[in-house]
């Protein structure tokens, strides 16, 4: 709908632009001074250039039928054309000293106001502009003072002069006041259409991020509710029903993430917000969703860190995970046996630089040569016989590379058909201007956190619900809260909390008021944004500076809850 009202909107503008409209005024304007001109010059005697204007007359109202008509293929040309040849023959009629040649200049000034504003805009005015001039320059250089070709007396040329340089100085002006008048218009409809683009992705941006919110919520649901499945004894045969709901709702999530990211690249809000990581658990947390998935489909999953990447670097951790996602889910879709491979290598190292080279290869159905390029375009499928069965939006490839040309990088591929693919891509990365510490080397899959008090905020019954079951079945210590005014209450009551997790939109006191009231009066507690709200650089700043540490976003799946619990905690 939105293309189709841009397509609308530009063809307006060629409207208004367009050659036959201002055509019809500019024709109407010189037929009026040749028709005025021709009783004038019967009253002098001047037979030849009369019949010379009535010739000219009939061009101009053959020229204006064809316009009334809707001919203007060839109007344009024509016009031009034709009047720079009757201007000659005027010249040769009437003498140098007449002052006729003094027609061209309103002629120079009409040519960008006849000329539609397309593609060949510059070059149109450029080649007419050296057609008009030519003429010009053949009358100045060959045309006689005094006419040849009829007899004129000596006492006619100085008023004709004077006549055709008003004419001229009239025609000059209106074709200017023309151009200024359209050329204002055009500006106007140039910049009702901006304002129109904007508020239209402006509308497009706030639906889908509403959508995203709405969409993602139930979402968080299923998928919580799956995973506390899993891990509950079930009848015989209904394990297949619960690996086809885990499927779906982790392929809806992926349609979802990706259609909201492309979102925010066309309305240009996709950027980097980076933070101090440890690269190697950073890399460490990325695969451990995966395991699960490549198990359940008979795939191998390696994953090969060098021990070099155990550093602080400062990185966008959200997006370079997602760019590991996407990556691995493409290898995982179109790899039915066999494996796929993470390595992630030390390139170089330097005192204030990590040089980190990624490749993802998979044993998977391949790609040919000649389609390399159409895998990193929006909405593209490679599609042949063996692949119409693969869903998907086509857009995973494509964000990945947007989000790596964001870090100065770019995806490379290297594939066969049948015989797998490789994709890689190198960073540089920033260390962080602190000692080394090494990634804590728990076991993020044993699930216990022991110990731990965790104060949760959330007004959704189900999101509760599911945040509940998986906490405690980390042996969490868990508190409750609807809303923002119940945390401040259970913290007055008892503070000694390791964590708030804190949804951001609830009733009597949201989020953000909430936190910000922690942090004057409990500053050392970290609070995680616990949200299905679309984050993007201006919100996650705007989260940080409010008292944020960091966000988890619904739907999450349990193992990244738990690292970012066990990142942050007290």
């Amino acid at each position: 709908m939105i293309a189709k009202d841009a397509k609308t909107e530009i063809t307006l503008i060629h409207d208004i632009k367009e050659v036959s409209t201002r055509s019809v005024q500019f024709i109407g304007a010189a037929l009026i001074v040749a028709l005025v001109n021709i009783p004038i010059n019967i009253y002098i005697g001047h037979k030849l250039t009369t019949l010379i204007l009535s010739i000219f007359c009939l061009l101009l109202g053959i020229i204006l039928f064809m316009l009334k008509k809707g001919y203007t293929r060839y109007t344009k040309t024509l016009t031009i054309t034709g009047i720079n040849i009757f201007f000659i023959l005027f010249n040769f009629s009437d003498g140098l000293r007449m002052g006729n040649y003094i027609f061209f200049f309103p002629l120079l000034f009409a040519l960008p106001f006849l000329i539609s504003s397309k593609n060949k805009y510059n070059k149109e005015v450029l080649s007419y502009f050296l057609f008009t001039v030519t003429c010009f320059c053949v009358c100045i250089f060959f045309v006689p003072g005094e006419s040849s070709w009829q007899k004129i007396k000596e006492a006619q040329y100085a008023p004709s002069f004077t006549i055709n340089c008003i004419c001229a100085l009239v025609l000059s002006t209106a074709f200017s006041y023309l151009g200024i008048t359209f050329e204002k218009k055009y500006s106007r409809e140039l910049l009702e259409q901006n304002k129109r683009k904007e508020n239209a992705m402006k509308a497009r941006s706030q639906f889908l991020s509403q959508m995203g919110h709405e969409l993602r919520t139930p979402m968080n649901g299923i998928l919580g509710a799956t995973n506390l499945l899993a891990k509950q004894k079930i009848m015989p045969g209904q394990d297949e029903y619960l690996d086809i709901l885990k499927y779906c709702s982790n392929h809806m999530l992926e349609l979802i993430n990706n259609i909201l990211d492309y979102n925010k690249i066309e309305a240009g809000k996709l950027d980097l917000h980076t933070s101090e990581v440890n690269l190697k658990q950073l890399l460490q947390n990325a695969t451990l969703p995966f395991y699960n998935r490549f198990e359940e489909k008979r795939v191998e999953l390696m994953v090969e860190i060098d021990q070099e990447l155990d550093e602080k670097v400062i990185v966008d951790e959200i997006r370079m995970i997602q760019v590991l996602n996407n990556l691995l889910s493409n290898a995982l879709k179109f790899t039915n046996s066999g494996y796929v491979k993470l390595k992630v290598s030390c390139a170089h190292k330097e005192k204030h630089l990590l040089g980190v080279d990624f490749l993802v290869e998979d044993t998977g159905i391949g790609i040919a040569e000649n389609d390399f390029q159409k895998v990193f375009e929006s909405f593209e499928q490679v599609y042949s016989d063996s692949t119409r069965k693969y869903e998907g939006t086509g857009l995973g490839l494509s964000i990945a590379q947007r989000l790596l040309n964001l870090m100065d990088s770019k995806l490379e591929l290297q594939s066969e058909l049948g015989k797998g693919s490789q994709f890689s891509f190198s960073v540089n990365l920033v260390k962080a201007d602190i000692d080394k510490e090494h990634a804590n080397n728990t076991n993020l899959q044993d699930g216990d956190l022991s110990g731990m008090r965790i104060l949760i905020a959330e007004d959704n019954l189900i999101n509760m619900l599911v945040a509940k079951k998986m906490l405690q079945g980390w042996n969490v210590s868990l508190t409750t809260a609807e809303n923002g005014i119940e945390v401040l209450e259970s913290l007055e009551v008892n503070a000694n909390y390791n964590l708030i997790l804190m949804d951001l939109e609830m009733p009597e006191m949201d989020g953000y008021t909430a936190v910000r009231e922690i942090r004057k009066l409990y500053p050392t507690i970290p609070v995680l944004a616990y949200t299905a709200a679309l984050i993007d650089q201006e919100m996650y700043i705007d989260l940080k500076e409010t008292g944020f540490v960091d966000a988890v976003l619904k739907p999450c799946q349990p193992l990244e809850l738990f690292s970012k619990i066990r990142q942050y905690a007290n």
